[in-house]
């Protein structure tokens, strides 16, 4: 019997690529906590009306769709062809149009000095090689471009169980399965090395106390525990006791967990700052 290959994590055909992970990502996208930092993420930009903005790595296009409703006139941009057609279908339902482009941040399939505008959210800390794409997002930046990046610095995730080295044990677990884990801090300096001059920096906490709650933490957690599972990262005994832990946490009050995500604002060399 042939054992059947693991999917890639992203592009066409891959985990990223399917009504799953749709579902998955639309469903704490639309939670209040992030709806709250999405809204003032995009107030960080500034006035985008009439704008050329390119969302790289945009998912099922809850941000393609919010730039949009403020006047920007937005390319999509993704790898996975299923967060494509779910583009459509948000910003349809909104009202309102952008344009999809198949493609990654390592190679943007556009010209140079396109783009007024560049957001890149929770995708930083999955690329390898994060100058060499921030070099390329400056690439088809306009000179004196703006880009928007935000990304997660999962080491400051704390979770309060009643067990501190089994919630120590989740996070340096959950960090593992990311190349960069520490994205939201290493934001700077990649930035620097790009050659973006930083314009500003608002990080923010994702804070919840009911681990069962319709936030990011209670749509994203399940996912991960089924990856954490599948790795075998954590005994699967130790996942069902921080789950239990979580949920009797969550009933008696005393549940809390944080993480901190930060977004900077960055202008590409030259035009009228």
């Amino acid at each position: 019997m042939t054992a059947t290959p693991p999917r890639p994590a992203h592009g066409p055909g891959s985990t990223w690529d399917s009504p799953e992970a749709v579902a998955r990502v639309a469903s704490a996208y639309r939670t209040a906590d992030v709806a709250a930092l999405r809204t003032a993420q995009i107030d960080l930009l500034g006035p985008i009306e009439g704008a050329s903005v390119l969302d790289i790595g945009c998912g099922p296009g809850i941000y393609a769709r919010d730039l949009a409703l403020r006047g920007a006139r937005v390319t999509a941009l993704d790898s996975a062809p299923a967060m494509l057609a779910a583009v459509v279908e948000e910003t349809h339902a909104a009202g309102v149009a952008v344009d999809c482009v198949e493609g990654d941040v390592s190679a943007i399939p556009c010209p140079a000095a396109s783009f007024d505008a560049a957001v890149l959210v929770q995708v930083i800390e999955y690329v390898t090689d994060a100058v060499a794409a921030l070099q390329e997002i400056r690439r088809v930046l306009k000179p004196g471009g703006r880009l928007l990046i935000s990304d997660t610095d999962w080491e400051t995730a704390s979770w309060g169980v009643g067990d501190r080295a089994l919630s120590d044990q989740i996070k340096r677990a959950w960090c593992a399965t990311k190349p960069h884990a520490d994205a939201g801090r290493q934001i700077p300096d990649w930035l620097v090395a790009a050659g973006f001059d930083i314009v500003a920096w608002e990080p923010r906490v994702l804070a919840v106390s009911d681990s069962l709650g319709d936030t990011f933490l209670g749509h994203t957690w399940p996912s991960y525990r089924r990856l954490l599972d599948r790795l075998g990262t954590v005994p699967t005994a130790d996942l069902d006791r921080f789950d239990r832990l979580c949920t009797e946490s969550s009933q008696r009050g005393t549940f809390s967990f944080c993480v901190t995500r930060h977004a900077w604002l960055a202008h590409s060399p030259g035009g009228s700052q």
